[in-house]
């Protein structure tokens, strides 16, 4: 009786301890398991609505090299040239950009140019015609309509531009409206309306496949929203030919449900090993952690990164601008390609995608490492150089102008292109974000206007124009 006793002793404590544990283990399904997927799947469609929005914002800015001219609005509403139009619109966009189609309304709403690349026009999206697929934009032209009534700041104006992505059976488009501005009001449009820009990007290969390796998803597809499995993540991105929401759906990620399903079995069939079984279990959700840490970094690298060059993209700007600004003088300097566009028109996107990667990597060895290059958008760059005073700001970006105009070779092509410079200075933290861009996007300015490969500073004024964020 003794010896049963102190057995009982013994093996009580645990046998009521490994009852415990498969009691617990029995009731993760129903409170635990469901829950944690829940919140990561919520959270993957949050970052992946997030990074579309970025994507798109990104070629809404782009148009702003086209939008916002004030010899755009001289040539097209004060006097329509068709032959200006066609171009330095419709010809220049199609041939150094991934836009294929281009339309323009004018303030009456009426259409006064449209172009079609040859390479898309038989492609389902197109063939409709131009009359359709700017019909396609109407949502998006009343939503620019709706903006330019309202009040808008002095000074350089921001881009007004809405965008969608639609649907034709296996062809996707990112279909954007833009309104045309004036940008140092030399012409200002006739009537209350300015004209739009209607302009339409093919989106490569397949959506989902475009969309699912971009952001890293498993088992990517575009459908109807409402023919979605409940199973699956899902973000609405597209609208179909007759006005049905279109969703990109994946397979989520389900660390804890997998996790349960390889440490159920040893739960239940190794009591014996029951702490080795533990240990492996906490292995196994060590990995599952770190390929989640793993995948948001990515995610959240490809949020605030340039895709082709690597660069930070201007979704940083503002944070890192505010963290080198309060640790002591600082200058901003915006630059942009000279003869960039020459180059896309003779030897092709590939060539200029190359020809961006090799300026990107120019700058990022010749920067200092306390420096941060941006890569803006199309051939816009800027630099963010801390502790510096202007005139050796000056002076470096002197440096980097000879640099930058030496020849590249892309392809066996030799390739030779200029930059020119806009500096503004920010002492101490009395000088905001928008306020120092604002002063080196007008130094630039006057820069292109000296000629090519010209470096030109700017005293700030308090008249915010540009926001990053």
């Amino acid at each position: 009786m003794t010896m049963r006793f102190t057995q009982l002793r013994l093996a009580g404590p645990a046998a009521v301890l490994i009852a415990i544990l498969l009691a617990g283990l029995a009731a993760i399904p129903y409170y635990g398991v469901a829950r944690l997927d829940a919140e990561l799947r919520a959270r993957q469609e949050t970052l992946v609505g997030r990074n579309i929005s970025i994507w798109i914002s990104e070629v809404e800015f782009a148009l702003t090299a086209w939008t916002i001219w004030d010899e755009s609005i001289a040539k097209i509403d004060n006097l329509f040239d068709l032959e200006w139009t066609d171009r330095n619109i419709g010809r220049s966009l199609i041939g150094t950009s991934r836009t294929r189609f281009v339309s323009i309304l004018n303030g009456d709403g009426d259409l006064i140019y449209s172009k079609t690349d040859d390479e898309v026009l038989y492609r389902p999206f197109f063939a409709r015609g131009a009359d359709v697929v700017t019909q396609d934009a109407h949502s998006l032209v009343d939503a620019v309509r709706e903006k330019e009534r309202g009040e808008r700041p002095e000074g350089i104006p921001q881009p007004i531009a809405f965008s969608k992505i639609e649907v034709i059976g296996d062809d996707a488009v990112l279909l954007t409206a833009s309104l045309f501005q004036s940008d140092f009001r030399t012409a200002t449009p006739r009537g209350e309306k300015a004209p739009v820009l209607i302009s339409a990007i093919p989106i490569g290969g397949s959506l989902q496949e475009f969309l699912g390796n971009r952001f890293l998803l498993d088992d990517a597809s575009v459908g109807p929203a409402s023919s979605v499995p409940a199973d699956r993540a899902r973000v609405e991105i597209a609208m179909g030919p007759n006005g049905q929401a279109q969703a990109l759906s994946w397979q989520p990620l389900t660390p804890a449900r997998d996790l349960l399903r390889q440490s159920m079995p040893l739960a239940v069939t190794v009591l014996v090993v029951l702490i080795a079984g533990g240990i492996f279990a906490v292995r196994i959700s060590r990995r599952a952690v770190h390929s989640l840490v793993e995948t948001e970094k990515q995610m959240r690298h490809a949020a605030t990164h340039d895709f082709l060059t690597g660069l930070a993209n201007r979704s940083l700007v503002a944070s890192e601008f505010s963290r080198l600004s309060q640790q002591g003088d600082l200058t901003v300097a915006c630059l942009d390609l000279d003869g960039f566009k020459a180059i896309n028109d003779s030897h092709g996107h590939a060539a200029g995608d190359a020809l961006l990667k090799a300026v990107a990597t120019r700058l990022r060895a010749a920067c200092q490492d306390r420096d941060v290059v941006f890569r803006l958008g199309g051939d816009e760059f800027a630099v963010l150089m801390p502790a510096i005073s202007l005139a050796e700001a000056e002076m470096r970006c002197r440096q980097l102008c000879l640099l930058l105009s030496e020849p590249y070779v892309v392809d066996d092509s030799m390739m030779i292109i200029g930059a020119s410079f806009g500096l503004s200075s920010v002492i101490g933290a009395e000088t905001s974000c928008d306020e120092a861009f604002r002063c080196a996007d007008e130094a630039l300015y006057r820069a292109k206007g000296e000629g090519r490969g010209k470096v030109m500073t700017s005293i700030c004024e308090i008249e915010p124009v540009r926001r990053f964020g």
